[in-house]
């Protein structure tokens, strides 16, 4: 992984996301954070100082991907990887088909599968500005295997997916790969608390405590990230790596 990088990441200064902005750091890339709160990096910056970049940006928003992208890119200098993170996931995600309503179903739609279209769409001129790049789509083990009670998430993760397969089509011209990662079971900051979440709504987690490797760490999903990024995966583009520690073995 070049040390020069130039990379946005959505939803980068928490869980996942904050372990992939940490790696590409640690490569000495520089990454601009999307937030709803970019307050939420200061640890970050704190760390690292101008190589952290925070901006706010709601995912569900076109015209705000837009505008977050366009701020990102001038801040860097370029463009190199786009890293679509950002998602309503845990507790909030939850919602059987009974209890479906249009707002809620708007709401995960907008930001699981329309923040990364639209992130996407407005880094395209600046990835082709660069002479290529990388899109990474966050799926989940969820688009193959759906949890229970959260249809509508695992559904936008399997679009997620989805969309890796057709943009590497649309952008192969362009020397763009696009690909998707799908996390397992990850320990995070918030899995306790959706651990209670899940048990006070009477859910039961269809991933939890199932996985032949153990629970994985964030870190797990940016070693994956920063590989696939690299010049060694440079022939991978159009698919979703597992990363799930056997889960679906």
């Amino acid at each position: 992984m070049s040390s020069s990088l130039r990379v946005i990441v959505t939803g980068g200064a928490t869980n996942i996301g904050r372990a992939i902005t940490e790696q590409f750091v640690a490569a000495g890339a520089r990454v601009a954070v999307g937030q709803l709160d970019p307050a939420l990096a200061a640890p970050l910056v704190a760390r690292h100082g101008d190589r952290v970049i925070p901006l706010a940006v709601d995912a569900g928003d076109p015209w705000q991907c837009r505008q977050f992208v366009d701020a990102a890119a001038a801040a860097l200098g370029g463009l190199d990887v786009l890293v679509n993170n950002a998602a309503i996931t845990g507790a909030p995600a939850l919602g059987s088909l009974e209890s479906l309503t249009p707002e809620f179903f708007d709401a995960v739609v907008r930001v699981n599968f329309g923040g990364p279209v639209f992130c996407a769409q407005a880094a395209v001129p600046h990835l082709r500005a660069a002479g290529g790049g990388v899109i990474v789509h966050i799926s989940s083990v969820n688009a193959l295997r759906p949890q229970r009670g959260a249809m509508v998430y695992a559904a936008t993760k399997a679009a997620v997916s989805s969309l890796a397969q057709s943009m590497a089509k649309e952008l192969a011209a362009d020397r763009i790969r696009v690909v998707a990662v799908a996390p397992g079971d990850i320990r995070v900051d918030t899995s306790a608390q959706l651990e209670r979440e899940l048990a006070a709504k009477g859910a039961v987690s269809d991933v939890a405590n199932q996985t032949p490797l153990g629970q994985g760490e964030p870190r797990d999903i940016a070693e994956a990230v920063a590989f696939l990024c690299s010049e060694r995966a440079k022939f991978v583009t159009g698919v979703t790596w597992v990363v799930d520690g056997g889960l679906l073995a």
